[in-house]
């Protein structure tokens, strides 16, 4: 029997991968708050770099069984599974840190754990009666095939494919509770940029995934190629995962609850202002046929602004104080990167509070309500000259760029901006 060397090369490489990842990850100083405590993102990296570490030293044993010339492809049947499940309860609570989740009690974290580690116990107790205290390979291949191994192989199988649909619910859950206090907390490229820890989150599950249907098929042509392909996801998502930590940091307050309290998102509309509309449509030709462009019309309007305004009941009402803040003349709803900390502070208000005024009274999330306002004034403009590009009107309404403006725009008023100029 000849040394399969594609596979010795494929596992080595993959061995060397993981276990460099995890030696920089676990040796990278960690960053403690003033308590002392390690931040979550650290607590992120040193889970990543354990399960790192798991995936190495599996695929060392792997080398070493081709090196002796044993089937390597056995350790798929009980080994491999065991070494992978425990690496995805690593990771889970690498994502539950990452997308700033709730930890599980230490009492659930035991149970849940508690049927593999039974199984693993039964299977190490059937082993040594005939074999003994042994880590002989060709003793443990032989093993496998016997019909209390596969008993517990397949008890193992179970508990697993249960176990791992829970994972992928409650990772599905984590996604959903990241999204809704990223939707209540910023607008624009904050928001977008948090997407990038979402897709590290998918990465490690796909990861899983394609690993585990290459035990299923327990080919060694395709388990060398599998194993390249898992290596390459290992890197892309280790540099992601370093790139992505000052947008962690940007987005954290959003996950303070003495700040930011946990809304989901509502669906009722806002009122259609359709006079109102009409109304700045008329104001902004008026400029336009004396020469004025848009962006100058609101630095003039402030020049020409007089003392004979009737003050406003009740000033420090929360309605009076954010309608204020939306009429604006600098109109501050359309930067393009906007928090609701920011909004809170030029308002005055705390941020908790104008959360739940925005979800309760406005029935949006913040990030819903600042794409609300941008739209309305983006009507505004498509009316008012009909010659302004498209892509000009996007980046003076604060959108990342016009294809982020059309799909928000045909969300909020069930048609792209292009039609809407050419129907009004």
């Amino acid at each position: 029997m000849t040394i399969d060397i594609y596979s010795l090369i494929a596992y080595v490489f993959n061995c060397a991968v993981c276990t460099t990842i995890g030696i920089i990850f676990l040796l990278t100083p960690n960053k403690r708050d003033e308590q002392g405590k390690i931040g979550s993102y650290c607590k992120t990296r040193l889970c990543l770099a354990a399960s790192a570490l798991i995936e190495g030293l599996a695929s060392l044993l792997y080398a070493v069984r081709i090196v002796n010339q044993v089937p390597h492809l056995a350790l798929d049947h009980f080994t491999g599974p065991l070494f992978m499940y425990f690496s995805i309860c690593i990771d889970m609570t690498a994502i539950i840190y990452l997308l700033h989740g709730k930890q599980p009690k230490l009492r659930t974290s035991i149970l849940f754990v508690s049927p593999v580690l039974l199984v693993w116990l039964i299977h190490i107790l059937l082993f040594i009666p005939d074999y003994g205290f042994t880590f002989s390979a060709k003793a443990y291949n032989e093993f496998i095939t016997t019909t209390p191994s596969l008993i517990t192989c397949y008890a193992l199988y179970t508990v697993f494919i249960i176990e791992f649909f829970y994972i992928l619910k409650s990772v599905n859950q984590q996604i959903i509770r990241f999204k809704e206090h990223i939707d209540n907390y910023c607008s624009g490229t904050s928001r977008s940029q948090s997407h990038w820890l979402i897709a590290v989150v998918i990465s490690m599950v796909t990861y899983y995934i394609i690993d585990i249907v290459n035990m299923c098929i327990s080919d060694p042509t395709w388990d060398s190629i599998v194993l390249w392909l898992l290596s390459l996801i290992v890197i892309v998502n280790s540099i992601a995962f370093i790139i992505c930590r000052n947008i962690y940091w940007n987005i954290s307050p959003a996950f303070d609850t003495d700040k930011i309290p946990l809304q989901r998102a509502i669906t009722a509309e806002d009122p259609y202002p359709e006079a109102e509309i009409q109304a700045q449509v008329a104001k902004v030709r008026r400029y336009y046929e004396r020469g004025i462009p848009y962006y100058a019309i609101s630095q003039i309007e402030k020049n020409d602004e007089t003392d004979t305004q009737q003050p406003k009941s009740d000033p420090n009402s929360i309605d009076n104080i954010v309608n204020e803040w939306t009429r604006r003349d600098d109109k501050p709803y359309l930067k393009e990167s906007i928090t609701i900390t920011q909004v809170a502070e030029e308002m005055g208000l705390n941020a908790r509070l104008l959360s739940n005024y925005i979800n309760n009274v406005k029935g949006r999330n913040f990030n819903s309500w600042i794409n609300y306002l941008k739209v309305q004034e983006t009507k505004v403009v498509l009316l008012a000259d009909r010659t302004l590009p498209l892509s000009d009107i996007a980046y003076r309404m604060g959108f990342a760029d016009l294809a982020s403006m059309s799909r928000i725009f045909k969300q909020m008023e069930g048609m792209p901006p292009s039609v809407y100029r050419q129907r009004n």
